[in-house]
C-alpha cells in the first residue's frame, strides 16, 4: 500500500475546528484502508505533554513543527520540517494552499503527486490571487476543494479544481431504535460571520432549547442575547459534540458573509456530522452551506424565517433517516478515498 504525507497547520489536541477534524478523519480512513500515514502538523505553545499523549495514541505517525510567526512563515516552516519526511512517501496532500508552495515544489521535483485541499477562508478571503497561490497551484497535481462553491472561488482566483472532495468523516451505523430527540445545537466559532445570533433568535422564536458549542470574541454579546432556554457551553471535544447532535432535533449553521461578499462559509462540516447521527440540518443560503444541508432545510431569510416550514421539518419523523442516507450517499471514508485515488 502507499505512504501518504498529510500536511496541516491545524492538528488536535491544541488546534481544533474543521480542518483539524478533517485531517484526523482522513488519516484514520487511509490507515483503515491499509495505507501508511505520516501527519506533519503544528505544535502548540506549552502543550507538549498533551500533544505527545495524543500523538502516541494515533494509529499513524505524527511529526510536530515547532515554529514562530506562523502566519507569515508557515510555508517555510513546512518546507524546513517536511523535506526530510519525503523519503519513502508516495503521495503528499496539503490541508490548505498556503502550506504548499515550497514543500510542494520539492515533492514535485521528486516526481511525487501533490494534492491541495481547499476548505474556505483560504480562498474566500482573497480579493485577488497572491503570488504564493500561483506557486502552490503550480506545485500541485490535484486541486481538491471540499465544495462546488469553493471550486468556483478557486476558478475566480485562476485555478482549476480537479474534483470536489467528499468529507472523510466516519459514518456510524443507524441505531436499532431512533432515540428521543429534543432541542437544537449550533457548533461554531463565536464570531459575527457564523450567525450564532441568528440561531439564538430562531430557537427563541420556535420555543426550542438551544445549545451553542464554541468560543470566540462574540461570547459576551451572545450571552446577553441568549436568555432562557439557550446554553453557551464553550468548547467541547468532538465526542461530546457528537453526543449532543445525536440527541438533538437539528444542527443549525446560519452563517453570513461580509458586506463585500468575502468570508462565506466553505461548506459546513458540523451540519454533515449532525446528519451522520440523524439530526436535521438547517443552514443559511451562504457559500457552500446549501451543499452541506442535503435533505434538510436552507433558509433564504434566516433573520425572518418561515417558522411553520421550520416546525414541519423538525417534526418530520423521517428526517433523521433521510439525513443519514444522504450522508452515506455523498460522504464518508470510502467516497473520499475513491476521489483521492482517482486524482492522486
Amino acid at each position: 500500500m502507499s505512504h501518504w504525507l498529510l500536511v496541516t497547520g491545524d492538528l488536535p489536541p491544541t488546534f481544533t475546528g474543521g480542518i483539524a477534524s478533517w485531517i484526523e478523519d482522513l488519516a484514520r480512513a487511509l490507515v483503515g484502508a491499509g495505507h501508511r500515514v505520516t501527519v506533519l502538523g503544528r505544535a502548540g505553545r506549552d502543550t507538549a505533554a498533551a500533544e505527545a499523549a495524543w500523538d502516541a495514541s494515533r494509529p499513524y505517525r505524527v511529526h510536530r513543527m515547532w515554529t514562530r510567526s506562523w502566519q507569515r512563515w508557515q510555508a517555510r516552516w513546512v518546507d524546513l520540517h517536511g523535506r526530510s519526511l519525503l523519503a519513502g512517501v508516495d503521495h503528499v496532500l496539503f490541508s490548505t494552499w498556503a502550506l504548499a508552495p515550497h514543500l510542494g515544489a520539492r515533492a514535485r521535483a521528486r516526481g511525487l503527486p501533490v494534492g491541495i485541499a481547499f476548505h474556505g477562508s483560504d480562498l474566500t478571503r482573497l480579493p485577488s490571487p497572491p503570488p504564493a497561490l500561483a506557486a502552490a497551484l503550480a506545485a500541485s497535481t490535484a486541486r481538491l476543494p471540499v465544495s462546488a462553491f469553493l471550486a468556483g472561488e478557486l476558478a475566480r482566483l485562476g485555478g482549476q479544481a480537479t474534483a470536489v472532495l467528499p468529507m472523510p468523516l466516519p459514518l456510524p451505523a443507524p441505531p436499532a431504535v431512533e432515540p428521543a430527540r429534543a432541542g437544537l445545537v449550533c457548533v461554531a466559532r463565536l464570531t459575527p460571520l457564523k450567525g450564532v445570533d441568528r440561531a439564538i433568535a430562531l430557537a427563541r422564536a420556535l420555543g426550542e432549547p438551544l445549545t451553542v458549542v464554541g468560543e470566540g470574541p462574540e461570547e459576551g454579546r451572545l450571552r446577553a442575547l441568549a436568555g432562557e432556554g439557550v446554553r453557551l457551553v464553550g468548547r467541547l471535544d468532538r465526542e461530546a459534540v457528537g453526543a449532543l447532535q445525536a440527541s438533538s432535533r437539528a444542527t443549525l449553521l446560519l452563517s453570513r458573509a461580509d458586506r463585500d461578499g468575502s468570508g462565506a462559509e466553505g461548506l459546513g462540516l458540523t451540519l454533515i456530522e449532525g446528519m451522520a447521527v440523524g439530526a436535521l440540518a438547517i443552514g443559511s443560503r451562504t457559500g457552500g452551506i446549501p451543499e452541506a444541508v442535503g435533505p434538510g432545510l436552507v433558509l433564504d431569510e434566516p433573520e425572518a424565517p418561515a417558522l411553520d416550514q421550520v416546525r414541519a421539518a423538525l417534526t418530520d419523523p423521517q428526517a433523521g433517516a433521510r439525513a443519514r442516507a444522504w450522508v452515506h450517499a455523498h460522504h464518508g471514508p470510502a467516497r473520499c478515498l475513491a476521489t483521492l485515488e482517482a486524482c492522486l
